[in-house]
């Protein structure tokens, strides 16, 4: 019933792209609009994955497995541009320079087939963000920005990537480990409402933020 969910997914990115382009004018420097790229980038891939397996007869796990590769060094950087205190960033270069180590070992050693997804990269990836993630909120809390949080367009888009990738995480740790059943509906169903989560914190960010809290 379900099964056909997960192909709509690109038409939330579209929909997240087409708002930040709308509100470009709120995203004051590289660091902002480093966020629409992102999420721009985001729909490419969803783009290609669709029509992958169509234009060359392959399996699209590829795309997805370099989409992961990008978009967990592109929110290890942006979180290292965000923040302030030193030690946090020391911190994100190590995380950053461990994720590529790992990602090219898994890749020639472990998970190197192309009919799969790279679980144990994508899970290295998550925890780093999450730890990174809390870093930032941390700084926010112990700040003034805690006054105003809820007009970055910062806060929104790490708020959306936690709620995808957190709960993504073990309920794809638990199909890989079979202790759940893989049924196409009910992973397309997790799939769709996750991205539904995840691009509404990034419409909101960009309908709720305000320029001179986006520097």
């Amino acid at each position: 019933m379900f099964e056909d969910l997960r192909f709509y997914i690109i038409y939330l990115a579209l929909l997240s792209s087409i708002i930040g382009f709308r509100f470009y004018y709120k995203l004051p420097n590289n660091k902002a609009k480093f966020i629409l790229f992102i999420i721009v980038f985001s729909f490419l891939t969803e783009f290609v994955g669709k029509y992958f397996t169509l234009w060359t007869g392959l399996i699209n796990f590829s795309v997805y497995n370099f989409y992961m590769l990008a978009s967990f060094s592109a929110y290890i950087v942006l979180l290292y541009a965000l923040f302030l205190k030193l030690e946090f960033k020391r911190i994100a270069i190590c995380f950053l320079i461990i994720f590529y180590l790992f990602y090219f070992c898994n890749l020639y050693y472990f998970q190197y087939h192309n009919d799969t997804v790279f679980t144990n990269s994508f899970a290295l990836g998550v925890v780093f963000v999450l730890l990174l993630s809390c870093c930032y909120f941390i700084e926010i809390f112990n700040s003034k920005k805690i006054l105003n949080f809820k007009k970055s367009i910062y806060f929104w888009f790490i708020l959306g990537i936690l709620l995808f990738h957190v709960p993504f995480l073990p309920f794809m740790l638990a199909i890989k480990w079979f202790l759940i059943k893989n049924d196409e509906s009910i992973f397309s169903l997790v799939l769709f409402i996750l991205n539904l989560l995840m691009n509404g914190c990034f419409i909101i960010g960009f309908l709720w933020s305000e320029k001179r809290y986006n520097y």
